[in-house]
C-alpha cells in the first residue's frame, strides 16, 4: 500500500512538473503573440499615417494639376488671340 502511494505520488509529481513546463511554454507563446500583436498594431498605425500623407499629397497634386490646366488654357487662348491679331494685321496691312 505504501509503495502504491509512493508510486502515485511520483506519478502525480511528474505530472505536475509536466503541467508546469506546459504552462511555461504557453506563457512564453502568449508573450510572443502579444509582442507580435503590438508590432503589427504599430505597423498598421504607421501605414495609416502613410496613407493619410499620400492622400494629402494626391490632393495637393490635384490642385497643382488644376492650376496648370487653367494656366495652360489661358496661355493657349492668349496665344491664339495674338495669332489672330497678327493674321488680321498681315491680311489687312
Amino acid at each position: 500500500m505504501i509503495e502504491q502511494l509512493k508510486a502515485e505520488k511520483l506519478r502525480m509529481t511528474s505530472g505536475l512538473v509536466s503541467l508546469k513546463d506546459e504552462v511555461k511554454k504557453v506563457t512564453e507563446l502568449k508573450e510572443l503573440a502579444e509582442e507580435e500583436a503590438n508590432r503589427l498594431q504599430l505597423a498598421m498605425q504607421a501605414a495609416e499615417m502613410d496613407k493619410q500623407m499620400l492622400e494629402q499629397t494626391v490632393q495637393n497634386l490635384a490642385g497643382v494639376v488644376e492650376f496648370l490646366r487653367i494656366t495652360t488654357v489661358k496661355s493657349v487662348d492668349e496665344f491664339l488671340n495674338r495669332l489672330k491679331l497678327d493674321l488680321n494685321c498681315t491680311t489687312n496691312g
